[in-house]
């Protein structure tokens, strides 16, 4: 089980939100926070309310210089970093796929993908030499069921949980625990935004928002057992199953008479 009183935890998308309810959560638990968000105000807003415990940092998490920065300020401040939770996002205009921009699109891998890479990138390598370490990645519930006119969002949590789930295999032998947050419906600005802007009607915006600081809590209980999956709305659990189902169900005989393959090492080979 792993201690976090006295650790320090990096947290993208920190100026609110999810990511405030994390900040809460771990302050509860008395540790040091670094809060970095693209917007500087929101972050330095959230961090007061910590005093000398939290710092805030201006974080382009689609910039690895933009990283770097960040790890030197987290690191002069706190001297490292033993829970990283790679939780900013961007949700996308409601679109058949084939009508959403390029632009959009890119947007939309850049921060959900690429902008939980970088942060591997960043700070994974140390958790390994230190073999110890926690790290957190937001997914979504899209990362777990695809919704049509939603297929860009979808398509890049789909991609964090796949990289999670590898990356925690690759982490274990170094004690370093990865887990994967599966939010629904959580009252921040992105959720907010989205019914300002007409994707999503604003009564069932305010009727289905969970409050953040109880994801937050369902973080650092997943953080201190270890555990992969975190799942904080338990009314999508019909549509997953359903999904699973029928995965497994197209598992049938071979496409290839006489196939005998085996599965080795986690890769598929014959």
């Amino acid at each position: 089980m792993m201690k976090l009183e006295g650790k320090t935890a990096f947290i993208t998308g920190g100026g609110g939100g999810i990511g405030g309810g994390m900040a809460q959560a771990f302050a509860e638990k008395g540790m040091k926070l670094v809060l970095a968000d693209i917007d500087l105000a929101h972050a330095r807003d959230q961090a007061a309310e910590f005093g000398d415990s939290a710092i805030a940092i201006a974080l382009d998490v689609t910039s690895l210089d933009s990283w770097a920065a960040a790890k030197a300020a987290a690191y002069a401040r706190f001297g490292q970093v033993d829970v990283l939770c790679n939780n900013a996002g961007v949700s996308q205009p409601r679109a058949p796929l084939d009508q959403v921009p390029p632009e959009t699109f890119a947007r939309v891998m850049a921060i959900n993908v690429t902008g939980v890479y970088n942060g591997l990138v960043t700070f994974a390598g140390d958790m390994r030499k230190r073999r110890s370490g926690h790290i957190v990645n937001t997914a979504s519930m899209n990362g777990l069921i695809a919704f049509g006119t939603f297929a860009a969002y979808s398509g890049s949590k789909f991609a964090v949980t796949g990289m999670s789930e590898a990356l925690r295999d690759e982490l274990a032998p170094f004690d370093v625990g990865v887990s994967i947050l599966f939010p629904g419906l959580t009252r921040s600005r992105m959720s907010l935004g989205d019914a300002d802007a007409g994707f999503i009607p604003r009564e069932v915006i305010e009727a289905g928002m969970m409050e953040p600081i109880w994801l937050g809590r369902a973080v650092v209980r997943a953080i201190e057992e270890n555990n992969l999956y975190i799942v904080s709305h338990p009314e999508h659990r019909p549509q997953v199953e359903e999904r699973v189902r029928n995965v497994l169900a197209a598992f049938a005989e071979p496409a290839q008479p006489g196939y005998r393959g085996r599965a080795r090492g986690g890769l598929i080979a014959t």
